[in-house]
């Protein structure tokens, strides 16, 4: 029977194993979000279609326009040779270098227009006005200092790159171009690298960048960038970097630091060293078989799961602490015996931990649904390892000195419990006013604090997303913009979404409701107007010859028509083809791959909108207006909208989550005290836990967010475990409240200051959603645990005790 046993072991190892080795990171702050929301939905269709996953952007901040240019050049000059590693790097617009490289977009957007604006260019290249045409051009040559305007009219007498009002309004980077690389003040620039291949992984990102980081460090050390210029990373390389760097020290950092405090707590307290060290090992057994179990069942941990680690060990060391008070209380009692006595608190404690963790799924929030998996998971097997592993091995370690150290202590329970109970008492229950009369008279005057922006989203300390709000900064973007998402079927659904959305999006600048917007409808591509436009654009590329001429007679050089030729040739290729005309060169393809995206799914367009600096701005957007876009068929989201949305479904779903816990909190009660007076008592002090909770968060100026919302549900799980251990001791020691203090109490806060510290270290997260969870349900349990030990027991005297019949009188 013992070779079966120790053979069992195999196939549980295996399953750890198999559990831990298909454990990943999931680095996608989206995923931890509501899908069923349409911002979320926005955000998710623009993250996959628009932000490429191999495009980092570096930024080049210098005291001068002349060394942020100098540094982007040849920062842009040293990367470019390392083949094997960048595809491709954009620190200024192409076609200012090779104006031949936009001319494919550019036919692409002449012949999108309405044919009467096609055929106004015609017009304007017909033998009666092109002389006029090529004598301006003469002139603006003669006469301009701008070396980009000489550049493009010495290429293009003709001006075929000068779009209509209506198209270069909706594409500007066709213009200067340059605001997309050079903020106003000409010292702050950005660089746009693509890497040479996919980065799939976390492991594949931090590798990337780290060699990009290489290389940039060696130019620096090597003289090859301008000395005082600084240079810094954002994008989703950057982004995934950085969270799966914190997630790893997260989990940790934070794991390791509720073991120290564990470590040192238990060593102030009982100066045990082999305990201490049997109930560590214990805890990291719990641990890495929660760990393989998570791998198991969820494969991918997130970056708000990862806090499970230092909640689980803080929680599980309850469970063991108790045990060990119990058995230095009652040394005369064997395993089995001791087991029977504290298996009703913790497994009702477990079970009630558990459902208030496991009810977080019921949650739209994937992120802390997660979370209370793990957790529940983690609880549960604590409760069963504790009991069944940890209980004989620790009685065998210290039985001989427990004994005396036991009885000891039992005596001294007596001796102190005869000195001034009453004044004691009396004591407590002034307290016990005092704080119900202030924590209602602050929330009664203040009221309760709400923060329903998407902040606690977002990374905290992050340098990527630093440099990603310095760039709005320096480019002047006041507001966080709002992406207005219109997906179709086929080219022309899309553009009649894009149509219907410019009335809306006009109506809504006129009433003030928004600052600006921007869709591109001249970029996409408008398969009617292209099939209306091939006879005038077949007009243009047969009067090729004719052009030349007259360029040729005005002075002009052969290069001056290459423009003309090059755009000829784009405009052949769009006429031989009968599929719809979609520019595909290197400039192209970045610019489209900002606002259009093409897939087996179908076509989405993207635009964008400016609020107002209103702060109902948001709101307004995100109600009335987005419902009417949505009977197009088109997404309104942003961060700005994200906020108020999950909010208002977090406060929403909150009864659903708070009603199941409250029943299974007082289903376990009953069973555990079969007594309504008992159970009554228990929840009495939840909620006045509660209250001092709410106002102390409003003095501490803490705000109720869509993440640390989920701490009522975890406070109400976790808090009534302490009211279960106090009375299920008060019975025991049938009201003596100084050896309930000295047993139970004194194991309860050297538990519960671990279960703290283990909330506390997730203030350390670099996730600001876990750090303000951990910071309210720290200071809950901390307020629940006072109040346990120090007045609960009086309540209890007073409500139980005297009203039971065996009373004394």
């Amino acid at each position: 029977m013992r070779v079966l046993r120790s053979w069992l072991w195999l196939p549980i190892l295996a399953l750890l194993a198999l559990g831990i080795a298909r454990l990943r990171f999931d680095v996608e702050i989206l995923n931890l979000l509501p899908e069923k929301l349409p911002a979320v939905k926005g955000l998710k269709f623009h993250q996959s279609a628009f932000s490429d996953s191999r495009e980092l952007i570096l930024t080049v901040s210098a005291p001068t326009p002349e060394a942020a240019e100098s540094t982007a050049r040849s920062l842009a000059r040293v990367l470019e040779t390392e083949t094997n590693l960048v595809a491709d790097v954009l620190w200024q617009p192409s076609w200012l270098e090779n104006p031949a490289l936009a001319t494919e977009l550019v036919a692409s957007i002449w012949l999108n227009q309405p044919p009467e604006v096609f055929e106004a260019l015609t017009n304007r290249l017909a033998p009666a006005h092109v002389t006029e045409v090529l004598k301006d051009s003469r002139e603006r040559l003669a006469t301009s200092l701008s070396p980009t305007e000489l550049g493009i009219r010495g290429y293009d007498p003709f001006g075929l790159l000068d779009l209509p009002p209506s198209a270069s309004a909706g594409a500007p980077v066709i213009g200067k171009g340059e605001e997309v690389f050079v903020a106003p003040d000409g010292k702050f620039r950005l660089v746009f690298i693509q890497s040479r291949y996919e980065l799939t992984s976390y492991r594949d990102c931090q590798s990337w960048l780290s060699q990009m980081d290489r290389l940039i460090t060696e130019a620096k050390n090597s003289g090859k960038l301008s000395r005082g210029s600084e240079i810094h990373y954002t994008g989703r390389p950057a982004f995934v970097t950085e969270i799966s760097a914190s997630m790893e020290n997260d989990m940790a950092g934070s794991a390791g630091g509720t073991l120290a405090v564990i470590g040192i707590l238990f060593w102030l307290t009982h100066r045990r060293l082999r305990p201490l060290l049997w109930l560590l090992l214990i805890l990291l057994v719990v641990l890495a078989g929660t760990t393989a179990m998570g791998g198991l069942l969820l494969g991918k941990i997130n970056v708000v799961s990862m806090g499970f680690a230092s909640i689980l060990l803080g929680l599980s060391e309850d469970f063991g602490i108790v045990i060990y008070q119990e058995a230095r209380s009652h040394p005369q009692l064997n395993a089995r015996d001791l087991r029977r006595e504290v298996a009703p608190g913790i497994f009702w404690s477990a079970v009630t931990t558990a459902g208030a963790f496991a009810a977080l799924n019921l949650s739209s929030l994937p992120g802390l649904g997660q979370l209370g998996s793990l957790v529940a998971i983690g609880i549960m097997l604590s409760a069963a390892v504790m009991l069944y592993g940890y209980l004989p091995p620790m009685l065998r370690l210290r039985r001989a000195r427990d004994r005396v150290v036991g009885s000891e202590e039992t005596a001294e329970h007596y001796l102190l419990f005869s000195s001034r109970p009453r004044l004691h008492s009396s004591v407590l229950w002034a307290i016990t006013c005092v704080l119900l009369g202030v924590s209602l008279t602050v929330i009664l005057q203040t009221g309760f604090r709400f923060d329903a922006s998407p902040n606690v989203l977002r990374p905290k300390n992050s340098i990527a997303y630093a440099t990603l709000e310095e760039i709005k900064q320096r480019f002047s973007r006041g507001t966080e913009p709002v992406w207005v998402l219109a997906p179709g079927k086929n080219e022309t659904e899309v553009m009649e979404r894009l149509v219907a959305v410019g009335a809306l999006l006009a109506e809504a600048k006129s009433n003030h409701l928004i600052n600006s917007y921007a869709l591109p409808t001249s970029l996409w591509p408008q398969p009617e107007h292209q099939r209306a436009n091939r006879h005038a654009a077949t007009s243009i590329i047969q009067d090729r010859e004719r052009l030349r001429k007259a360029a040729a007679e005005a002075g002009f050089t052969p290069q001056a028509t290459l423009g003309l030729d090059s755009l000829c040739e784009h405009w052949q290729r769009a006429l031989e083809s009968t599929d719809v005309f979609w520019p595909s060169n290197r400039v192209s393809r970045w610019i489209l791959g900002k606002v259009a995206s093409r897939s087996t799914n179908g076509f989405l367009a993207l635009g964008m909108v400016e609020p107002t600096s209103d702060p109902k701005s948001g709101q307004i957007l995100g109600s009335e207006f987005a419902s009417r876009l949505e009977q197009q068929g088109v997404l309104l989201s942003g961060w700005k909208l994200l906020g108020s949305d999950v909010f208002t479904t977090v406060l929403y779903e909150l009864p659903r989550m708070m009603i199941p816990i409250f029943l299974l909190v007082s289903v376990s009660l009953w069973l555990a005290f079969r007594s309504v007076k008992e159970v009554l008592l228990s929840l009495a002090t939840l909620a006045f836990s509660g209250l001092c909770l709410n106002a102390g968060m409003i003095l501490l100026r803490w705000d109720w967010n869509l993440l640390n919302l989920m701490a009522l549900p975890l406070l109400l799980g976790m808090g009534v475990d302490f009211s279960i251990h106090i009375q299920l001791a008060m019975r025991r020691y049938q009201g003596d409240l100084q050896a309930v203090r000295r047993s139970v109490g004194r194991a309860l806060l050297l538990a519960g200051a671990t279960t703290v510290a283990g909330f506390v270290s997730l203030t350390f997260s670099t996730s600001e959603g876990m750090a303000s969870l951990g910071r309210v349900c720290a200071l809950g349990i901390a307020i629940a645990l006072i109040i346990a030990v120090y007045l609960m027991p009086v309540w209890w005297r007073f409500f139980i005790l005297r009203s039971s019949p065996s009373s004394e009188p």
